[in-house]
């Protein structure tokens, strides 16, 4: 699969840049990664935190794509629009590993370990870092 799937299947659709709800997507992004890190790192806290991350990177890139005229109507359609929109092979990699661990703790009871918790409070807010230079409004 690739963007252009996503678009002609759906998943993408295509709409007028809107700098406003970038913006509150940027602001919440912020929000939900500092929430995950006033949640005390505990085995009964891991599930939370991961989602509030992976929700603050999913909305961080959803703000980019509004800046970009897009509006994602799947989170894996997102996989596609950093590796094949922006380029961005290794965000998008990591974007999609964080994505599938967030499905299988949601949606399969999945459970997780601490050391993945630990990189991703590290990894999640570097990898919003690696994609300000997209979000300049």
């Amino acid at each position: 699969m690739n963007f252009e799937n996503s678009l002609r299947d759906g998943k993408v659709k295509k709409i007028m840049p809107n700098k406003i709800r970038a913006s509150s997507f940027f602001k919440s992004s912020i929000q939900a990664i500092e929430t995950a890190r006033l949640i005390k790192l505990n085995p009964d806290t891991l599930k939370s935190i991961l989602r509030e991350l992976y929700e603050g990177l999913r909305e961080y890139c959803e703000g980019i794509g509004y800046l970009k005229g897009y509006k994602f109507l799947d989170h894996e359609s997102i996989t596609f629009f950093l590796r094949n929109i922006l380029k961005e092979q290794s965000v998008s990699a990591k974007f999609d590993r964080y994505r599938k661990l967030r499905n299988g703790i949601n949606y399969y009871g999945e459970d997780i370990n601490i050391e993945t918790i630990k990189e991703a409070i590290t990894d999640i807010p570097q990898l919003i870092k690696e994609l300000e230079k997209y979000s300049k409004i």
